[in-house]
């Protein structure tokens, strides 16, 4: 059973929901990603649905997009200043935790009975920021997706050093991160670090551990560079690391 996209508003916020399941796999894993967009993202969300189609059409999964209300202030763990231009970070990504925690995954989940759910945070950009960040702080989810995360941001790399649990008695996780190239050639200095902090984070979450499968993948170009398909590469590889 295959559903189209439904685009709905869920407690104040637009959705873009998308099923992709068969009556034979409905009673095993269930993989849903929790995805952080823009305001105006259905196209977007349609390439990754497309890719998702071509590349793994018996998968068995749910998609729900979910989009932001002011991009600087709902994925932004703390307050922070402009990184260009005047528009600064309001930090107020507590307030995206407790909607989506309190009401978007359980309006998701609610008719999935006995199904064995798989949450996964994804986000690009100051999003994937906000996907590594939500990962760290709920038990809540079996891994995470951060595509060109924003670790420049100041911070970070000590939350996560600070965050990061011992994971020798958890359940596998799945780690997926990836980053341009080029994002890392910048005459900015304070994004300069992105590529450092990457590899340094991705060290953090999945390096010397048992039980976290991980990867940071590389691609071609810089931040602009086909975000979406970026997007639709880190889903991909948790479903088929995951087998459904």
């Amino acid at each position: 059973m295959r559903n189209d996209l439904i685009t709905m508003t869920i407690y104040g916020r637009k959705c873009y929901i998308y099923k992709n399941k068969t009556v034979e796999k409905q009673k095993k894993k269930l993989p849903i990603f929790y995805w952080g967009v823009g305001e105006e993202s259905k196209e977007s969300v349609m390439t990754v649905v497309s890719y998702l189609r071509e590349q793994l059409p018996e998968a068995n999964f749910i998609l729900a997009a979910y989009a932001c209300q002011n991009w600087n202030d709902d994925f932004s763990p703390w307050a922070a200043k402009p990184v260009f231009g005047n528009e600064g970070f309001g930090g107020k990504a507590e307030n995206t935790q407790k909607w989506l925690v309190e009401h978007l995954i359980p309006y998701i989940e609610t008719d999935e009975g006995e199904t064995e759910i798989m949450r996964f945070p994804v986000g690009y950009s100051l999003a994937g920021l906000f996907s590594l960040w939500i990962y760290c702080r709920e038990d809540i989810f079996s891994g995470m997706i951060s595509c060109s995360g924003s670790f420049w941001y100041e911070g970070i790399l000590e939350y996560i050093q600070q965050k990061i649990a011992i994971t020798q008695n958890c359940d596998t996780k799945y780690v997926y991160l990836s980053l341009g190239d080029k994002e890392e050639r910048t005459k900015n200095k304070r994004m300069a670090v992105v590529g450092d902090n990457t590899r340094k984070i991705y060290g953090l979450l999945c390096e010397h551990q048992e039980k976290i499968k991980g990867i940071l993948a590389w691609n071609a170009g810089g931040h602009f560079s086909e975000p979406d398909i970026r997007i639709a590469k880190g889903i991909d590889w948790i479903l088929k690391h995951i087998g459904v």
